[in-house]
């Protein structure tokens, strides 16, 4: 009863407190509607690539002509690509050297193509080659089906219905938004901010001489660590759900099929930030130095978890290697994971890390407070 009694004061206090209340809703939802808004671009699949210039020759004649006109040029309109008849090869040449025009494409009267482009890397060039390249294989296909039945050539050429080719985007419903990422990265981020509560709920009873006098009473030291621990992730708990829910059904941010365990990841950090900020609370004596030591802990993890900023791919292998030692990295990653590729590799890893971490500040804070005289 005592541990309950502890656990109700501490989850009352967090909701009367009007800046935590700000620091755990307000300031977190804010986050997440600002940053989003602002690197919404930077999550953008898509990429405009311009219009490519081709000039173009048909000099044979007959169904192989037809067919290119019709499988090349025609198709290629449906992916924006502007064709010009050219009226001699030489001047065509140097409109390309000019970059006025992005390729060339030449099918002489021996039904052979070919094919120039501008020096150096160009995405226009290099998608008028991609098709064509399909068509040249598709054609190279026809052509060795005529050697089996040679009466058949002609229906496949004329065939204009047939669609060899698609592009698809691989996997493109399956990544984040902008505002997706970030309700996951800032939920994050300010669970670990989640620690500050602890200390404080470690230091205040200190300052008021409230804790040795629930001490003398009928409670016992083990009552207390539990209590107040258990109500400051009991508080967290209620605070961020608040969060989750405006971000699920006011912002609309996607949060997977299987929320029970994202939710079980979150709390598992929820349990190792608060364990951080009692042990911390124990730890040092002076509550300012414990309090700037968890300020500069929590920046440097949330960072190397991608809080700030996706940090995949990002700096060197020295680098990536160092964000594996954050725990929001794993907290965000096996999230991610969850919601997006129904992979779930990662979350045991996750969650023992953050339990791991919060055993052993727990166990400090039980091994000095035993240490200490009421």
């Amino acid at each position: 009863m005592n541990i309950i009694s502890i656990i109700i004061k501490e989850v009352k206090q967090s909701f009367r407190d009007r800046k935590s209340m700000a620091m755990m809703i307000l300031f977190p939802i804010a986050l997440i509607v600002v940053i989003s808004a602002a690197f919404s671009s930077s999550f953008s699949s898509s990429i405009d690539i311009g219009t490519p210039k081709v000039l173009y020759s048909i000099e044979g004649s007959g169904s192989t002509s037809d067919n290119f006109r019709t499988s090349f040029i025609e198709k290629g309109k449906d992916f924006k690509i502007e064709f010009t008849k050219m009226k001699d090869i030489n001047s065509a040449k140097k409109k390309l050297i000019s970059k006025e025009y992005d390729a060339i494409v030449q099918m002489k009267s021996d039904n052979e193509i070919e094919f120039y482009k501008s020096n150096g890397e160009s995405l226009r060039a290099g998608v008028v080659e991609s098709i064509l390249s399909t068509y040249v294989q598709e054609f190279n296909v026809v052509m060795d089906i005529s050697k089996v039945n040679p009466k058949i050539i002609g229906s496949l050429l004329s065939d204009s219905k047939n669609d060899y080719s698609t592009i698809t985007s691989v996997n493109k419903s399956s990544q984040p938004s902008s505002l997706d990422y970030y309700t996951i990265a800032e939920i994050a981020l300010i669970i670990m901010y989640a620690g500050l509560a602890g200390l404080y709920g470690i230091a205040s009873e200190k300052n008021s001489k409230t804790r040795d006098r629930i001490l003398i009473s009928p409670v016992r030291k083990y009552e207390f660590l539990i209590g107040k621990t258990i109500g400051g992730v009991a508080g967290t708990i209620l605070q961020i759900a608040i969060v989750i829910l405006f971000s699920k059904y006011v912002l609309k941010s996607n949060w997977g099929n299987d929320i029970f365990t994202v939710l079980l990841i979150f709390i598992s950090q929820i349990i190792m930030a608060i364990s951080i900020g009692v042990g911390l609370g124990f730890i040092f004596k002076n509550e300012n130095v414990a309090n700037g030591i968890i300020n500069f802990m929590i920046p440097v993890m949330v960072f190397l978890g991608g809080s700030y900023m996706p940090v995949d791919g990002f700096g060197s292998k020295t680098f990536q290697a160092i964000t594996y030692l954050s725990p929001v990295r794993w907290v965000n990653r096996s999230i991610f994971d969850v919601i997006y590729n129904s992979n779930y590799s990662k979350v045991p890893f996750a969650i023992l890390i953050n339990l791991s971490i919060a055993v052993i500040f727990l166990a400090i804070s039980s091994l000095l407070f035993r240490k200490e005289n009421v």
